[in-house]
């Protein structure tokens, strides 16, 4: 699903008026190897290519803050660097201790360029 941009990048979004923020392009997620992450307006987000779909989820550990993505994803998981707390890239659930998932956030692809959603 393409979107179309504003002056304000805003654009409906699932029946309701959202802001969408630039996070990436495709190229620049191809060129990290399928895997980035960034901070945009305070959120710390880790973008990721998952069985051929494109995915973002907070970068965040659950447990005492860790960069979940310091790593690259191993067997379908992703390994926090501080404690080696596991979340899915499926969806961010955690595998450590069900029940404390990450973060996700929708994203629109536009031609080259990756935007986010930080409010749903």
């Amino acid at each position: 699903m393409s979107i179309e941009t504003t002056e304000t990048s805003s654009t409906k979004l699932q029946g309701h008026q959202s802001n969408l923020k630039l996070l990436a392009t495709v190229d620049e997620l191809r060129q990290k190897n399928w895997q980035l992450t960034k901070w945009v307006d305070g959120h710390d987000i880790l973008l990721y290519k998952y069985e051929g779909e494109v995915q973002a989820i907070s970068n965040v550990c659950r447990h005492f803050g860790g960069p979940v993505g310091y790593h690259k994803a191993r067997g379908g998981k992703f390994t926090c660097l501080w404690h080696n707390w596991e979340f899915s890239c499926k969806d961010g659930t955690c595998l450590t201790h069900p029940g404390l998932p990450l973060r996700q956030y929708e994203l629109k692809i536009n031609n080259n360029e990756i935007y986010i959603n930080l409010e749903g």
